[in-house]
């Protein structure tokens, strides 16, 4: 993540706030991940990369974990196509950093829908992470599971966990409120004060490029959220929701990366983890989808503006470390930006 030193920063010391500029104050709101970073003294430089990057690992461990060992190994596999095909998948790896702790504590929550004091925990975990992304994605799905029992439909997801979800997430919350004003951990609002100063460029940002916006959302697992409308109980609460979270695009300036992570529970729990669906895609489908992913750029938009894959500067940094090859600038984490 470009600005990881940033949280970093709070890493050092979680019990302050080291920012003066106030449209940065939305970073100290990111509180879990620095604050573990800062009780296992990971906070260097190399240190606290690697610590998130080791969950951005955990997240796609998990996930392998989780459909292998409850699903088919044909619906199995199935599912990690499409698991490769959206862009959350990737998120964790092009920008380690908040995102792969926040991914992870959501798969955990998911993982664990039997066990409601873990649902808990982990979305007072989330709470105290990324309260926005969790709330906007919790409730969502919460939505969605309401209107699909309104169907006389059920997914593999109760309502009573949808509440804990969200409930969860609010506790957490409250609970970091708590902390800052114990602490003296002065601080504004943080995306709320952001947004109110760039609101006007960041809507237009979305509005002259809304069409590579929409598609970076999903990619090319947009293809198997349309197969779903085979089944009307399950797609109009999917879609519903979806288009609820859609609303976010205009008002956030990393528009893929907001909206992936947001929509992943969602996608998760009526595509990812639903055998149903699954079995419900042959073999043609999924090897289509499997090929385009292969052949179609990733989609990703920033501030507006299409990006691509850090490989390539991956392997031009490493030819100039050895060879002197290539020309690297000394802004080196914003590069590929």
């Amino acid at each position: 993540m470009p600005n990881l030193d940033m949280w970093r920063a709070v890493a050092v010391d979680p019990f302050h706030n080291p920012f003066s500029d106030p449209t940065a104050h939305y970073i100290v709101w990111n509180w879990l991940s620095p604050f573990l970073a800062w009780a296992l003294k990971v906070n260097g430089v190399h240190s606290y990369f690697y610590f998130h990057l080791a969950f951005s690992v955990a997240f796609t461990a998990v996930f392998i974990f989780l459909v292998f060992s409850q699903l088919d190994e044909n619906d199995a596999r199935t599912s990690l196509v499409l698991f490769l095909a959206i862009p959350a998948s990737s998120t964790a790896y092009f920008w380690v950093g908040m995102d792969s702790v926040t991914l992870f504590l959501m798969l955990l929550l998911l993982a664990f829908r039997r066990s409601l004091p873990l649902v808990l925990l982990f979305g007072i975990a989330l709470g105290m992470q990324h309260f926005e992304q969790a709330f906007c994605a919790t409730a969502a799905l919460t939505c969605a599971l309401l209107v699909t029992s309104a169907f006389k439909d059920k997914i593999g997801y109760s309502i009573r966990w949808g509440i804990t979800s969200v409930a969860g997430v609010v506790l957490g919350k409250l609970v970091l409120i708590a902390l800052f004003k114990h602490y003296g951990i002065h601080v504004n609002s943080g995306r709320a004060y952001y947004l109110h100063q760039y609101l006007q460029l960041i809507l237009n940002e979305f509005y002259y490029h809304f069409e590579y916006i929409l598609w970076s959302v999903l990619g090319v697992g947009w293809i198997a959220a349309a197969k779903l409308v085979d089944n009307a109980k399950r797609a109009v609460p999917f879609f519903i929701s979806l288009f609820g979270l859609m609303l976010l695009l205009p008002v956030v300036s990393d528009e893929t990366r907001v909206v992936c992570i947001v929509t992943f529970p969602l996608f998760a729990a009526y595509i990812l983890l639903n055998r149903e669906f699954l079995r419900s895609l042959d073999g043609r489908i999924t090897a289509s989808i499997f090929g385009l992913w292969i052949l179609v750029p990733w989609p990703y938009v920033l501030g507006g503006t299409p990006k691509w894959s850090v490989f390539p500067f991956d392997i031009a940094f490493l030819l100039h470390k050895y060879f002197g090859w290539f020309n690297v600038p000394t802004n080196q984490p914003m590069w590929p930006f």
